[in-house]
């Protein structure tokens, strides 16, 4: 097929050699496939057939299914690397050679300190590293212990470095994407320590360490990077080249009535959300949940719920598109209900940001996820959280007790990608 370009729903042409219906079925498909490999596969046959076996096939099919994600579908659907908020060692030369002589001493000067802040980080945190990478059960684990295994330990970082600094990074537009980080990032962070505060008052910061919280954001940038390589570069991409953008007056709130618009529309759907978290907690805790949380619970969500609607009024079919990309994301954590919401609600947030090209960067991204991955960690996931502990832990070999029922809303969820798959299919008919 013809190598041409498409126009993802925020209005932007990109490098594309397939149909937008092709794009959106592939996504909803993929999905489908994780989902049932994890819960139709693994979780009835591996949990609660106990039949052997069954784990190592669930692993091979998903890193399977990753690998496609990461290597052939690129290829395939000849996506750019920026597409996806990746560096390019041809780019970076090229911008080297172009640039003037005193921006490219600064950028220089910027790289080697970040290839050297890398091996610094590898050598003083060699096990983390190993676990990052699941080696730390191979002879690699005593490298550190001195001569010639740091040589080794040495040049593991140093290779690592390298394609983080030349291939990872997009440098051509992360000061702005970095900037639409910190405008997603600090709020919500902020968010999370003033409901830390509310929930255990001081006892929620006795044990909190600077130096630690921030070794944990920077591996969290990594984790994040890779969980974004997924999900915001894969499937956001191929779900926002599944969709046009909207040319129909209805699909924008006038300015004049936005205000009362996006008023009401918090309101309503801080309440409704509340609800839900109060219902399903007091279902769980009984009486643990006064009834007074349902308010504290809406006062929290309503920001969120503000921003939602302002931006819903603002492009509803570029929002609509994102929330289902965050499904995406979230919905990979079940069976922990807790982490599916705040990662779907991340999820919708990042896949908005990242259809535009200035905000296309995996580590913008990865530093977003990084801090509010490392400060929720930090104050809701230890036992003191109490009822409103997230558990860190997902997938069907985590479920603390397996029943049946536990499939129900997996299946659900299958059942909606799919009845996605068939709508699409019927109101996008190409010829």
């Amino acid at each position: 097929m013809r190598e041409s370009s498409v126009q993802n729903v925020a209005g932007e042409f990109e490098r594309e050699r397939f149909s937008p219906t092709a794009n959106f079925v592939e996504a909803m498909l993929m999905m489908v496939f994780i989902l049932g490999i994890l819960w139709v596969v693994a979780y009835p046959f591996g949990v609660m057939g106990e039949m052997p076996g069954a784990q190592r096939l669930s692993e091979i099919l998903i890193v399977v299914g990753a690998l496609y994600m990461l290597f052939v579908a690129p290829f395939l659907h000849r996506d750019t690397a920026t597409s996806w908020g990746l560096g390019n060692p041809r780019a970076l030369w090229r911008l080297l050679h172009t640039t003037t002589p005193e921006k490219r001493a600064v950028l220089l000067a910027v790289l080697v300190a970040l290839f050297l802040a890398l091996n610094v980080m590898n050598v003083y945190h060699w096990e983390r590293v190993l676990r990052f990478f699941n080696l730390h059960r191979t002879a690699m684990r005593d490298w550190n212990q001195g001569f010639p295994g740091a040589i080794g330990m040495v040049g593991f970082g140093s290779v690592l470095a390298l394609i983080i600094v030349t291939a990872a990074i997009r440098y051509d537009n992360f000061l702005s994407a970095f900037r639409t980080a910190l405008v997603i990032a600090l709020p919500l962070f902020v968010l999370i320590l003033l409901g830390a505060a509310a929930h255990r008052g001081r006892v929620a910061f006795v044990d909190f360490s600077i130096g630690a919280f921030f070794i944990g954001v920077f591996g969290y940038v990594f984790w994040g990077f890779v969980q974004q390589l997924l999900f915001s570069s894969y499937l956001g991409t191929r779900i926002r080249k599944g969709f046009k953008p909207s040319t129909a007056s209805t699909n924008r709130v006038p300015p004049d009535k936005r205000l009362p618009f996006v008023s009401v529309f918090a309101v309503a759907g801080a309440f409704v959300a509340a609800l839900v978290v109060f219902v399903t907690l007091r279902h769980s805790h009984g009486d643990a949940i006064p009834l007074w949380s349902l308010f504290a619970f809406a006062v929290f969500i309503l920001p969120a719920a503000a921003v939602y609607a302002w931006f819903f009024a603002c492009d509803r079919k570029r929002l609509l598109v994102a929330t289902l990309s965050g499904s995406c994301f979230g919905l990979i954590h079940i069976d922990s209900y807790g982490l599916v919401a705040v990662t779907f609600l991340l999820g919708v947030a990042l896949t908005y940001v990242f259809m535009v090209d200035r905000n296309r960067n995996l580590v913008a991204l990865g530093f977003i996820h990084g801090l509010l991955g490392s400060s929720f960690n930090a104050f809701f996931s230890r036992s003191e959280s109490g009822v409103l502990e997230v558990d860190y832990t997902v997938g069907p070999w985590n479920v603390r007790e397996p029943t049946w029922g536990v499939l129900i809303i997996p299946i659900l969820c299958i059942l909606f990608y799919v009845a996605m798959t068939l709508w699409y299919l019927r109101i996008h008919k190409e010829p």
